[in-house]
Formats: C-alpha cells, sequence, structure tokens
C-alpha cells in the first residue's frame, strides 16, 4: 500500500465514523447553560463526541467556567466552549451545575482573607482609637491640672488686687490726710508769719513808746527834782 493511502484511510474513517454517529446518535440540543469542571482532574476537549476524536485541548482545569450547547443522545458526552472560544466535546461526568468545592473553598478563602484583613483593619482603627482616647484623657487630666493652677492663680490675684484695693484706698486716704496736714501747715506758716510780723511790729513799737517814754522823761525830769537853794551866807 502506498504511503499516502495509509494517511487517507484513516482520515476516511474518521469522517465516516462522524457521519455515522450525526446519523446514529443524534445530539440532545436545549439552552445555552453555564456549566463547570469538576474538582477531579484536567478535563481534555475532543472535537466530537468520543474518545476517537482528537484533542482540541488537552485540559481544562477543575472550576473552568463552560458554556453547555448540547448533549449526546446517550447522555455520555457534552458540546461545551469556553471562556477563551474553545468548542468542542467532552465527557459529561466531568460537568456540574454548582461552583465545584474548590472554587467555593478559594471563594471562602477569599471571603475569609477580607473579613480578617476588616478585622485586622477595625482591630487597627481600635487600637488608634484607643490610643487618641488615651491621648485625650492626658491631654483632659493635664488641662485639669492647668485649671486647677489657673483657679489658684486667679485667687491669689484676686487677693493681690483685694489688697491693692485696699492699699489704694489707704493711700489715697494718707493723700487726703497728708495734704490736709499740708494745708493746716501752710496755714500754721501764714500764722507764724503774721505772728512775727506782729511781734517786729509791737517791738518797735514798744520800742518807739520807750523812746517816747524817755523823751518824756527827760523832758519832765528837770520839773520834777527840787531846785536847790542858794548859799547866800546867811545861814
Amino acid at each position: 500500500m502506498h504511503p499516502n493511502e495509509r494517511l487517507v484511510w484513516p482520515a476516511i474513517a474518521t469522517a465516516g465514523l462522524l457521519l455515522l454517529q450525526s446519523v446514529i446518535l443524534p445530539t440532545v440540543c436545549f439552552a445555552e447553560e453555564k456549566r463547570y469542571i469538576t474538582d477531579e482532574i484536567l478535563v481534555p476537549v475532543r472535537s466530537g463526541a468520543g474518545g476517537e476524536y482528537r484533542i482540541v485541548n488537552k485540559g481544562l482545569s477543575s472550576g473552568t467556567p463552560i458554556t453547555q450547547f448540547s448533549l449526546s443522545e446517550d447522555g455520555v458526552w457534552a458540546e461545551v466552549e469556553t471562556r477563551g472560544g474553545t468548542r468542542g466535546w467532552l465527557r459529561a461526568q466531568y460537568i456540574q451545575t454548582e461552583r465545584p468545592s474548590q472554587l467555593l473553598l478559594e471563594d471562602a478563602k477569599q471571603e475569609f482573607a477580607k473579613l480578617e484583613a476588616d478585622r485586622n483593619k477595625l482591630r487597627s482603627m481600635l487600637d488608634n482609637s484607643q490610643t487618641v482616647a488615651y491621648e485625650a484623657d492626658g491631654e483632659l487630666a493635664e488641662l485639669k491640672e492647668q485649671f486647677a493652677a489657673n483657679q489658684a492663680e486667679l485667687r491669689q490675684i484676686k487677693q493681690i488686687s483685694a489688697a491693692a484695693i485696699e492699699l489704694d484706698s489707704r493711700n489715697q486716704s494718707l493723700a487726703k490726710s497728708l495734704e490736709t496736714k499740708r494745708s493746716e501747715a501752710e496755714l500754721l506758716k501764714l500764722e507764724n508769719v503774721r505772728l512775727q510780723e506782729r511781734i517786729k511790729s509791737n517791738q518797735i513799737i514798744d520800742g518807739a513808746l520807750a523812746v517816747l517814754l524817755g523823751v518824756i522823761i527827760m523832758a519832765f525830769a528837770p520839773k520834777l527834782v527840787p531846785k536847790r537853794r542858794r548859799n547866800d551866807g546867811w545861814s
């Protein structure tokens, strides 16, 4: 047999099998439905509904989402298409309607990781809140101490102010008393000057009177003294 004939006969046989399958084993068609590859093994996709057909995809991993178009009459093979556009046939036993447990587990892990991240975030926020609360408590304690110190200082200032007011009142009273005494002293000075002037005037008057009295005495004294009789020799 010619070598080319060896290559042609398998192709003819394959085409005949496909034709026979299309006639003898008609496929069951139904609406496109979303399916998943089970989480058992890598499932190959073939060009036809049978193990003798060539493999168009070496294997879909577990959890791969696919679209199912039809099912063979014996229900063994299903016509599917991947998201990448690869269309072919694979054994229906490896298809399930629900998400595989591996995907559910991955989803649960992701959800758990998300919840864990949220929990850590909340814990961090709680720790920050507690830190802020502690800092606020410290600041509040400092403010209380500062307020108490300000209150004590205010009381001291009030006491000093009261003492200053009282001292100012005393100073004003003393100033008034001093002004009164000063006025009295001025009056006494004026009176002293007047008295001194009066004394001087009196002294002048007394001196003048004494001089006048002396003149008068000198004027009348000879008249008051009796004259001696002349000694005429008749004694």
